[in-house]
C-alpha cells in the first residue's frame, strides 16, 4: 500500500539539528503531560525532526499518521516577526501533513503579542501552554520535567520515589532514550547500504510506552558506577552545548552550526572508554575521576570551562583537519593545535600554577598528549614550555621529572611530549589557524 506521507518528500535536519538538545527536552516535557492527562498512550510514538521539529504519531497501516506537530524555537528574541516566518511554516507543515488534532509551537522567549494575538493571526496553530504561560525559558525547562514527574510518580502510585536525586536520575535515563535514537539514525545512516537520514528519521520513532515503563520502574536499585556517569557527563556535556548556542545565536551563523553539530555527533557516538580518554584530553589539567557521585561532581565537566572555552574555541576556529572522529589542527609550519577547556589569566602565577597541574597530572595518570599536539588551546593563558614553567615552582615533584628526563621506558615516552607542549590563547590560535582555512 502507498505511504500517507511520502518520506523522501520530507527533509530531515537531523544532520545539522543543532537544537535538537532542547528539542528532545521539550518533547519529554509533553510526552510527560500526556502520560499525565491520558494516561494511556498505546499506539502513540515520539517522531523526531521529520514531520516537524517533533510529532506525535501514530501507526495506519504501518506508516506514521501525525497525532499533533510541535515546532520548537529556542531563540531569545521576543519580537513577533522573530518567529513570523516560522509560524506560516507551521501552518503550511498542518496544510501538506494534517494532523489528528493540533499544531503546537514552543517557545522560549516571552513574546511582545499574547498567545491570543499571535493564535488569531495564524489561526492553523497554537501556541503551546507551559503551565499556564505561553513560553518556557530553556534554564527554567529541567525544573518543569521534574515537577511532570513527579505527578507521574504519584499517577502510577510510586510517590515514595519522589526526591530530587531520583527525578534527575530518573529524567537522564528519559533524555537518554530520545539521545539514543537521534544517534542511531545517524549510524544507520552511515551503515553500507543504509538508510538515508529522512527516511530514519520518519519511521524511527520511540513507543511512549517506553517512557511510561521507565517511570513505572523502580530505578533506586540502578548502580550509581562509572557507566551511569558516563551517561550524566554525554547529557551534561549536550545540556551545555544546548545554552552555548543559545546565548550565541547571533554569532552562529549556518555554516558554524553544521560544524558544531558533527562535533556533538561524534561526542555522542563515543563508547565509554574512549569517551573518558576524550575527556581527560580535553582537561589536561586535572585527573578526570567519576566512578562515584563525589568523584563526578569534583573531577568531572565544569559548566564554564566547557562553554567558555571548549564550545568557544570549537565556534571560532575553522573545521578540523581531520574527520569527525578527530578534533584538531595543523598550522602552516605543520604545528598541531588541540582544544582544552583551560580557562586562566595570563598572569605569572596563573601560567605556573596551571603548568604544574598539567605536568602532575601526565605524570600520574600516563596520560598521552593528544593527538602528538604541539600546542594546547586555552581561554586566555600562552605557555611557551609547559615544563620550563612547572620547574619555577617547589609544587612540582623534581624527582619525577629527573627519572622522566633519563627514561627510555616506552611507558614514559609518550609522557616525556609534554616537555615541548606550548600553551596558546585563543585569540592567538584564531590567527594561526583560520588565516589557513582550506
Amino acid at each position: 500500500m502507498t505511504p500517507l506521507i511520502d518520506p523522501n518528500d520530507i527533509h530531515s535536519a537531523v544532520d545539522t539539528w543543532n537544537g535538537f538538545i532542547y528539542q528532545g527536552k521539550v518533547a519529554l516535557y509533553h510526552i510527560l503531560k500526556l502520560l499525565n492527562e491520558k494516561g494511556n498512550v498505546d499506539g502513540l510514538h515520539l517522531q523526531l525532526d521529520s514531520l516537524e521539529d517533533f510529532a506525535i504519531v501514530r501507526y495506519e497501516n504501518n506508516n506514521p499518521k501525525p497525532v499533533t506537530l510541535h515546532q520548537v524555537k529556542a531563540v531569545k528574541s521576543h519580537y513577533y516577526s522573530r518567529y513570523k516566518e516560522a509560524f506560516e511554516k507551521l501552518e503550511k507543515r498542518k496544510d501538506d501533513f494534517p494532523c489528528d488534532e493540533e499544531a503546537y509551537f514552543h517557545l522560549a522567549t516571552n513574546n511582545e503579542k499574547s498567545k491570543l494575538d499571535i493564535e488569531a493571526l495564524h489561526t492553523k496553530m497554537k501556541i503551546y501552554n507551559y503551565d499556564g504561560d505561553s513560553y518556557c525559558k530553556i534554564e527554567d525547562l529541567q525544573d518543569k520535567i521534574k515537577a511532570q514527574l513527579n505527578n507521574c510518580l504519584t499517577k502510577f502510585g510510586l510517590p515514595h520515589l519522589s526526591n530530587d536525586n531520583y527525578l534527575e536520575t530518573l529524567s537522564n535515563e528519559l533524555e537518554s532514550l530520545i539521545t539514543d535514537n537521534v544517534v542511531s539514525i545517524h549510524a544507520q545512516n552511515h551503515l553500507p547500504n543504509g538508510d538515508s537520514i529522512n527516511k530514519s528519521a520518519y519511521y524511527k520513532t520511540i513507543s511512549l510506552n517506553r517512557f511510561r515503563d521507565f517511570i513505572a520502574t523502580d530505578l533506586t536499585s540502578l548502580h550509581q558506577d562509572k557507566i551511569y556517569f558516563t551517561k550524566k557527563l554525554k547529557t551534561d556535556l549536550n545540556r551545555y552545548y544546548q545554552e552555548f548556542c543559545f546565548e550565541n545565536e547571533n554569532e552562529i551563523d549556518q555554516e558554524a552550526q553544521k560544524k558544531l553539530h558533527l562535533y556533538l555527533v561524534y561526542f555522542n557516538n563515543l563508547n565509554d572508554s574512549l569517551f573518558e580518554s576524550f575527556l581527560q584530553k580535553i582537561m589536561p589539567h586535572r585527573i578526570v575521576k567519576f566512578s562515584t557521585l563525589q568523584q563526578y561532581k569534583d573531577n568531572s565537566l565544569l559548566k564554564d570551562e566547557i562553554k567558555k572555552v571548549f564550545f568557544n574555541i570549537l565556534h571560532s576556529i575553522r573545521h578540523s583537519d581531520d574527520d569527525i572522529n578527530k578534533i584538531g589542527w595543523i598550522d602552516t609550519e605543520k604545528k598541531k593545535y588541540f582544544p582544552s577547556t583551560i580557562i586562566v589569566s595570563n598572569t605569572s602565577q596563573s601560567k605556573q600554577i596551571i603548568s604544574v597541574e598539567i605536568l602532575n597530572t601526565a605524570l600520574e595518570t600516563l596520560i598521552e598528549v593528544p593527538f602528538n599536539t604541539d600546542y594546547i588551546i586555552t581561554e586566555g593563558c600562552n605557555v611557551l614550555s609547559i615544563l620550563e614553567e612547572a620547574n619555577r615552582s617547589t609544587r612540582i615533584n623534581q624527582s619525577d621529572i629527573d627519572i622522566l628526563n633519563d627514561s627510555t621506558s616506552a611507558e614514559y615516552d609518550k609522557i616525556t611530549k609534554w616537555k615541548n607542549i606550548t600553551l596558546i590563547e585563543i585569540d592567538q590560535a584564531k590567527q594561526k589557524l583560520n588565516e589557513n582555512n582550506n
